[in-house]
């Protein structure tokens, strides 16, 4: 199944949206295959910061997600549209790399008050992960970024989504299911269902050594909203059981200790040939691969036609 997610770096309710996409992303791993679309959120500063600022507030009420508001007093985005140019320099090294690079943008400025509309600072940032940056430097150069960016805008454009939107595409001769905004967990369940997909395809997390390390290969470092929406542990006692299961606490951020170095991405995987997809292990082949989901940045060859449903949401 290909899930097309239109969505920007910069955009707080994508950032929000993470523990319901994550959980979606661990329990239907060996089913989905996910393709991000940077669609751009605004080539110029916002006009209301005090609005922006609200609507990160109410991002963070509303998923439990770390936000740091202070970034809008400090150093208020020129524009977000550069961040998105990076994440398609990195997908041309690999779909792993491009995956880190947004997880990383997003982190750095949602969490760290990093703004993300100065090349140099998103460089240092990719680089901090392990990817190549003079290759990604070349990427820009030439205008393949530029090409690639200005692909994913006019498709998002074409149907007007606003961020995130998900498409869920079963087959090619099936209608999509088109879910807008930051919809809840049993909003994708009812569309896969929908869509035909059974019960028992769904990967429930069990509370066990090789599920903790799968979890930590979607994100190196995730958050305790991320792990309670996929483990659904109690929240008062999943502190002490992250702690028993070797997972340290770097606030506000949790790491699995036998990955020493949270952000790296393995300079194999990041200069790799760009493949159609790059898979999360399932139960039986998890060999402790560094790997991401299954992320790709291929173009969507036909159609999508939205359905009735909640309205997109910007931030």
């Amino acid at each position: 199944m290909e899930v097309t997610v239109y969505e920007d770096p910069a955009c707080s309710w994508c950032w929000a949206f993470q523990p319901v996409f994550t959980a979606f992303a661990f329990e239907f791993r060996d089913l989905i295959k996910v393709r991000h679309v940077m669609g751009g959120l605004r080539d110029r500063p916002a006009a209301d910061i005090d609005f922006v600022v609200q609507q990160w507030k109410k991002a963070e009420s509303v998923s439990g997600m770390p936000f740091d508001c202070g970034i809008w007093k400090k150093h208020p985005l020129r524009t977000t549209f550069l961040a998105c140019r990076a994440v398609k320099a990195a997908s041309v090294l690999s779909d792993i790399a491009a995956h880190r690079l947004l997880r990383r943008l997003r982190e750095a400025l949602h969490v760290e008050q990093t703004p993300l509309d100065d090349m140099e600072t998103v460089l240092k940032l990719a680089a901090e992960i392990g990817l190549d940056t003079e290759m990604m430097k070349e990427n820009i150069a030439s205008g393949r970024a530029e090409a690639l960016f200005a692909r994913d805008r006019a498709e998002a454009c074409q149907h007007g989504f606003g961020f995130p939107t998900m498409v869920l595409r079963n087959s090619f001769q099936d209608m999509p299911a088109v879910l807008q905004g930051a919809v809840p967990y049993t909003d994708i369940l009812q569309a896969l269902s929908n869509l035909g997909v059974a019960p028992k395809q769904r990967r429930r997390f069990r509370d066990s050594k090789e599920h903790w390390s799968i979890l930590f290969k979607i994100h190196p470092r995730l958050t305790f909203a991320e792990i309670h929406a996929i483990t659904s542990l109690d929240k008062s006692k999943l502190a002490a059981r992250l702690a028993e299961a070797g997972v340290e606490h770097r606030e506000p951020f949790y790491v699995l200790k036998e990955t020493a170095k949270p952000h790296h991405v393995p300079a194999h995987a990041a200069a790799a040939p760009k493949t159609p997809s790059a898979t999360i292990p399932s139960a039986a082949e998890d060999s402790g691969h560094a790997a991401a989901s299954v992320f790709t940045t291929s173009p969507s060859p036909s159609p999508i036609h939205p359905s009735p449903g909640a309205k997109p949401t910007h931030g």
